[in-house]
């Protein structure tokens, strides 16, 4: 590349061709088919963005409903027995109360008896706890209908329970059966 001084138009200075060549071979030309290649990767780019996207809330997705079903699973063995454990419920009550009425004296020949009475009892009140059932603790508690029904009113202190008539369960935070209480008028 040589040189050549041009005489500019005014002709006071010279033109450098070299200069004006380069700047011109930088600046590509743009061909109907550049311009079409890139729109169509503009295009694809746009694509691949959008799908990454829903690839990314389609995996979203399937991990809250992985977790939904869990939850859903969990629960379901929880409370699988529920009906089958509320109808064991005034069993439990029925003996519990056999073996508090047993006398204090007791024949030797009933002597088997009676403690059959109390094995069963206590068999059934561990398989209850064995299941996540408890008892509601109610006596000398402030009265709360969501674990109190009550029954009867006392004189006692207002809105306290003062009597349990009957025990009442929870299984989780779920009520099987609420306690059947006696509460105080504040008399």
């Amino acid at each position: 590349m040589t040189k050549k001084k041009q005489p500019t138009p005014q002709g006071d200075q010279p033109i450098d061709q070299t200069t004006t060549q380069s700047t011109q071979s930088t600046q590509p030309i743009p061909s109907p088919d550049t311009e079409l290649l890139t729109l169509k990767l503009n295009d694809a780019e746009q694509k691949l963005s959008q799908m990454t996207e829903l690839g990314k809330r389609a995996v979203a997705d399937m991990e809250n409903m992985r977790r939904r079903m869990d939850d859903d699973r969990s629960r379901m063995m929880l409370f699988a027995n529920v009906e089958l454990i509320k109808g064991l419920l005034p069993i439990v009550d029925n003996f519990r109360r056999a073996n508090s009425h047993l006398p204090k004296e007791i024949p030797e020949q009933l002597k088997g008896y009676t403690d059959g009475i109390s094995q069963i009892t206590n068999q059934l009140s561990l398989l209850l706890e064995k299941e996540g059932v408890k008892k509601i603790e109610a006596a000398g508690k402030p009265f709360d209908p969501t674990f109190h029904e009550a029954i009867t009113m006392a004189k006692g202190p207002k809105d306290t329970v003062i009597e349990v008539l009957e025990d009442g369960y929870t299984l989780s935070t779920h009520v099987l059966r609420p306690a059947k209480v006696k509460i105080g008028t504040g008399e």
